[in-house]
């Protein structure tokens, strides 16, 4: 029995590349639908837990969870190679972004163009990737 051979990066066929379009295809356009929605009220709460914690307590959970995602984003682009760093970059943009707007003295409106054109660029080294892919030995699904 042969072993698998082992492939640097995070995306190695054509189904993992389709998945990884749509999601960020959607995640883009609720951006951009963000952009143009101007919506006045916006939380910054991933778990808004005040009603069940007090708020040093939500907030603490909120602060672990964003830790969490920031080590994962680091991990990700650690192991992604090539334009998959732009693909893990973008996401980390979109995500990342909305809490520092309370840490960084720059409008609202400022930080969500940001964040779209981080989740743009995502989604265009998405589609790049998945033509990369197509565009190569087949590849069988998993």
């Amino acid at each position: 029995m042969e072993q698998p051979e082992y492939k640097p990066g995070l995306i190695h066929n054509r189904r993992e590349a389709m998945v990884a379009l749509c999601l960020t295809g959607f995640v883009t356009a609720l951006s951009f639908r963000r952009v143009i929605s101007h919506s006045q009220f916006k939380s910054y709460w991933l778990f808004d837990l005040r009603f069940i914690l007090p708020t040093w307590a939500a907030a603490a959970v909120n602060l672990g969870f964003y830790a969490y995602l920031l080590w994962l984003g680091v991990m990700f682009y650690r192991m992604a190679q090539g334009e998959e760093r732009l693909l893990v970059a973008g996401w980390f943009v979109g995500i990342f972004f909305g809490p520092v707007q309370i840490l960084v003295p720059m409008s609202r409106a400022a930080i969500e163009y940001l964040q779209a054109v981080g989740m743009a660029t995502a989604f265009l080294a998405a589609v790049y990737i998945l033509f990369k892919v197509s565009a190569g030995r087949n590849f069988s699904a998993r």
